[in-house]
């Protein structure tokens, strides 16, 4: 009697109805479907990152062995200017003056009478007076005076150093730069005559040199 008394008193576990068991098992497993993904895609995006680190460093220590170079090159270059002096008493050619070969002047290119176009050999001279390749910018003018007037500037035309140097020339007879400046089309038919200027910037040393030569020309 007593051990029936007791199996009686013993609590029973609460049933849980169908609905509950299937929200429940809903729940758990959106939990185990959370869980399986996060870390995976955590783990691509750090793979991403190290991937990328990695190109960034490679790129970087490329740009440091080429700056190495660079710099190693221009250490060598100072050293052969500074202390690679072999002679002494030699005086290196320096850029001292600009001239206008005698050949410069006015042309008339298409024949009909008036001049169009005004050619310039240009000679950069050095200190001996020899004709002295360079490099540099070139600023060209051509400048009409006329009495009792202003002058008027009638072309102008800069060359950098890269079209300065293409138009460097030599021949059996001259080493020249060859400078074309076009001329108005319309011009005061009192002109006779214009003012070339030629403005030469050395890339090497910084200077200026002018020089001006006057031609005729005609424009009727």
């Amino acid at each position: 009697m007593t051990h029936l008394n007791q199996h009686a008193r013993t609590p029973r576990p609460a049933r849980i109805g169908h609905g509950r068991w299937v929200f429940a098992l809903a729940v758990v497993g959106l939990c185990l479907m959370h869980v399986g993904c996060g870390p995976k895609n955590f783990l691509n995006e750090n793979d991403t990152l190290r991937a990328e680190n990695l190109k960034l460093n490679r790129e970087v220590e490329e740009l440091n062995k080429q700056m190495e170079l660079r710099l190693g090159e221009i250490k060598a270059l100072r050293a052969q200017a500074s202390d690679k002096q072999a002679i002494k008493e030699a005086t290196p050619p320096i850029l001292v003056k600009l001239t206008f070969e005698r050949y410069s002047g006015a042309l008339d290119t298409d024949s009909d009478k008036k001049d169009d176009l005004v050619r310039i050999y240009l000679q950069p001279l050095d200190q001996h007076g020899r004709v002295l390749p360079v490099a540099g910018r070139l600023k060209m003018q051509i400048v009409a005076i006329l009495a009792d007037a202003p002058p008027s500037l009638l072309t102008e035309r800069t060359y950098e150093p890269d079209e300065f140097d293409a138009a460097y020339r030599t021949s059996f007879m001259s080493y020249h730069y060859t400078i074309d400046l076009p001329l108005p089309e319309s011009i005061d038919p009192e002109i006779t005559s214009v003012t070339v200027k030629a403005f030469f910037t050395d890339a090497i040393t910084g200077n200026e040199l002018t020089y001006e030569q006057i031609f005729p020309i005609s424009v009727e």
